[in-house]
């Protein structure tokens, strides 16, 4: 697992790298990893954790734990399952000290940050810094692991859900935000301090922005100084869309290329990258030189039952009626094999990446690349690997929210943010929640950390959460080891 994971640029690659930085030897206990999709299946969580807490309970010369959790994990029966994983890493371990690196889009418990010595979160969105808080993680496991000490921590949650394309790092309000988090972390006595948005797309009551802090002294005061500027900027968080003919148009004029940006059908979300609604405006505004992914397995399959230089095929829109209908592909065809490739931009640089068999068809709109398996459109290795010159399109169908920039925001022209129908819709009142927090509410942190919550006559965020639930109070006194 070290040999495989060393050198690259994923939490574990960085951690790895520091720790032969700081001389002392990384362990491997277990990896594993999944596209986002679906609730994750109760029997295979068990058998994962069981298999690690073995493995962790057999390396009796532990030192410290270093745990790449990401954090927005739903599992069927376990509520709450990161803080599971560390609660039952601490009863093997008992008190050495584990440090975990969180996703920026982590939904973060009270906890997880009660029972993690250090919670490290991504300060990226496209996500490039994951290797950094790998080794960071390390880090400070190491410094606790030899000082024997542990830092006072504490986590605010806000009752505010933010959606991705409001959440890039380098735009209002979350640059704003971050340089806030790169201020406190620069104190003397602070080792961590996190602005995690958070991930709406789950059905959890864990959803929500996360603020954490973790430092010597006085780490709830500035949480909730933290907290206090993300609350004061929460407007700040709304974001235009357009709609798909619109955009359409749009990407038929001069700069090239254009991203199309298919926000709700977001792959690195969870939504499974077939959605049409793009193609079909494409095809309405007689568009050409277009690109596009299209995950659509019995397309790949009959396009290798049929022979011929060409071939007609409905394709994408099966996952679900929302998605579709299905959009007529015709033309010249390129067969490919088994497709694998390494990345090797921003993301996860070295991780290996299977698409499985992939077709390219060469449609009047463009080529459209049909895969057996999710990719998601965090590089552009995916599309070069079957011949595909993203450079040189007119337009680029992304099926993300904002990560894809770590593909082609080097060379985009421009973007377009469209409003099309998918799993990860633009305003969360699409989503029919069964559990999660109450938002619309009036938040303000008290230096007693008492609870103050009061509806607001009017709500900024009354177009992003379906109204008539009842509230609920997060002890905004959060994770402090008193």
């Amino acid at each position: 697992m070290v040999a495989a994971l060393a050198g690259t640029g994923t939490e574990l690659g960085g951690a790895i790298a520091a720790a032969r930085e700081h001389r002392v030897e990384p362990v491997g206990l277990l990896f594993g990893a999944a596209l986002p999709a679906g609730t994750v299946d109760r029997d295979a969580f068990e058998r994962m954790l069981r298999g690690l807490v073995e493995r962790a309970r057999a390396a009796s010369t532990l030192d410290g734990l270093v745990l790449s959790l990401h954090g927005a994990m739903v599992v069927d029966g376990h509520p709450d399952p990161e803080a599971e994983i560390v609660a039952a890493l601490r009863a093997v371990l008992g008190d050495l000290p584990i440090g975990v690196a969180l996703d920026y889009h982590a939904n973060v418990s009270l906890d997880l940050a009660r029972s993690a010595d250090v919670l490290c979160g991504y300060r990226s969105y496209p996500h490039v810094d994951m290797a950094e808080r790998g080794a960071e993680a390390l880090e400070l496991v190491v410094r606790m692991a030899r000082s024997d000490t542990r830092p006072d921590r504490h986590l605010v949650k806000l009752p505010l859900l933010t959606v991705p394309h409001a959440q890039e790092d380098a735009v209002a309000p979350m640059r704003q935000l971050l340089a806030a988090a790169d201020a406190l972390r620069a104190e003397p006595d602070v080792w961590a301090a996190s602005a995690l948005p958070g991930f709406a797309y789950a059905e959890t009551d864990r959803l929500g922005f996360a603020v954490y802090l973790a430092a010597r002294s006085r780490a709830a005061d500035r949480a909730r100084e933290l907290a206090s500027l993300v609350w004061a900027r929460r407007e700040d968080f709304a974001a235009p869309l357009v709609g798909p003919d619109q955009a359409a148009a749009a990407a038929t004029m001069a700069p090239y290329p254009v991203v199309l940006v298919d926000v709700a059908d977001n792959v690195g979300g969870g939504s499974p990258g077939d959605g049409t609604a793009l193609l079909h405006a494409l095809a309405r505004a007689r568009a050409t030189g277009s690109v596009a992914v299209i995950w659509d397995p019995a397309a790949v399959e009959r396009a290798y039952d049929v022979d011929g230089a060409r071939l007609a095929v409905p394709v994408g829109g099966h996952s679900d009626p929302r998605m579709g209908p299905p959009y007529p592909a015709a033309g010249p065809v390129r067969r490919y094999g088994a497709v694998s490739y390494l990345r090797g931009g921003t993301y996860m640089r070295g991780q290996r990446v299977d698409m499985g068999r992939v077709v390219v068809v060469e449609d009047p709109i463009g080529e459209l690349v049909l895969t057996e398996r999710r990719v998601v459109p965090f590089d552009d290795d995916h599309l070069t690997a079957v011949d595909v010159h993203p450079r040189s399109a007119r337009a680029i169908v992304a099926k993300g929210a904002i990560a894809w920039k770590a593909a082609f925001g080097g060379y985009a022209a421009r973007a377009i943010y469209t409003r099309t129908p998918g799993y990860c819709p633009a305003a969360v009142d699409q989503l029919d929640y069964r559990s999660r927090p109450a938002p619309c509410t009036r938040w303000s942190a008290t230096p007693t950390g008492r609870r103050r919550w009061a509806r607001r006559s009017r709500c900024p965020h009354d177009r992003l959460i379906r109204p008539g639930h009842s509230l609920i109070s997060v002890d905004d006194q959060g994770a402090a080891t008193d």
